[in-house]
């Protein structure tokens, strides 16, 4: 019989950190080669630009939540990377920020391609810093906890003693099981998270109560009203200006994220909003042969997209 492609699902809410612990991975020197479904809940793609990954490993699915509205290409971005199996050792899926994992696992439980893929772990990032925030935002955030083999409660260099024990008090609350590894800056030994059959499919339970048998797939979403705004600009971005655009975000923006074309500067900038904090970054050259443009991605709850680009307009240069 033909051995199953292990698969770790990294989940976790929006800004935890997935991203960084995805390229950790597909840098680290461990001899796998390694397949990613990459879920971005916005139109355009920003994640997907900042993994370094030969594009015939990378299954990229934007513009949806891919437990519910891109449902669909996920499990055709599967089959189609299982036709090349036998040059991939192991696959990561990386869902969006929203996305319940509770139905992600379903498809690996119950669907037709699970001879072929045996769901390894469901590893589910904390933000540490916006922890109680998060809880706010959206009832997905403990979905995303509870369904999960391995917790990492990530930024723990930017909270206190006090606060650490505080969350993973009431991480073992909503998950008593699964073992929790702090992290700051997702840096974990791989070792612990991929390949340790995390996973126990004889004990997952598709009528646990909180699913709620749900009719209609993106009904956590319609409930927690957020949604996502995407711009691209032509024009360089006055730095300065942006970083003042950015601190003027309205609360409800809980998320930000993008490449910028700055003016005067020959390197992409990249740039993330999780809550109050700011981080932007030079990345590397531009490359002759790509257009040089701004993509910024905004995901929040009750955004009003005409007066967003109205002020992001004035931050072009020139």
């Amino acid at each position: 019989m033909k051995a199953q492609l292990p698969v770790t699902i990294l989940t976790g809410f929006l800004g935890s950190g997935k991203t960084t612990l995805l390229k950790r991975i597909l840098q680290e020197k461990h001899g796998l080669r390694i397949g990613v479904i990459l879920n971005e809940f916005g139109e355009i793609s920003i994640d997907g630009e900042l993994v370094n990954l030969p594009e015939e490993g990378l299954m990229q699915l934007s513009n949806g939540c891919l437990c519910c509205t891109v449902r669909e290409d996920f499990e055709r971005a599967a089959r189609e990377l299982l036709q090349h199996a036998q040059a991939l050792d192991y696959l990561v899926v990386e869902t969006s920020g929203v996305a319940d994992p509770r139905q992600v696992t379903e498809l690996f439980v119950q669907r037709a391609f699970h001879e072929d893929l045996r769901l390894d772990g469901v590893v589910t990032l904390v933000d540490g810093a916006e922890y109680w925030h998060n809880f706010r935002r959206s009832q997905t955030a403990a979905h995303q906890i509870s369904s999960a083999d391995i917790l990492l409660l990530n930024k723990v260099d930017l909270i206190t003693p006090i606060e650490q024990e505080q969350i993973l008090a009431d991480l073992r609350r909503y998950n008593p099981d699964a073992p929790c590894l702090l992290t700051a800056h997702a840096q974990v030994p791989l070792a612990r998270i991929l390949d340790v059959h995390a996973f126990r499919p004889e004990e997952w339970d598709p009528k646990l109560p909180d699913l709620e048998a749900e009719a209609h797939p993106s009904h956590h979403l319609e409930e927690d009203g957020i949604q996502s705004v995407s711009f691209q600009l032509q024009q360089p971005l006055d730095l300065a200006a942006f970083r003042d655009w950015l601190q003027d975000l309205p609360e409800t923006i809980f998320r930000a994220k993008g490449v910028l074309w700055v003016v005067d500067e020959p390197q992409r900038v990249i740039f993330h909003q999780v809550g109050q904090r700011q981080t932007l970054f030079l990345e590397r050259d531009w490359d002759p042969q790509e257009p040089r443009l701004s993509k910024i991605v905004l995901i929040g709850k009750g955004l009003e997209r005409e007066q967003l680009a109205a002020d992001l307009s004035r931050v072009a240069a020139g």
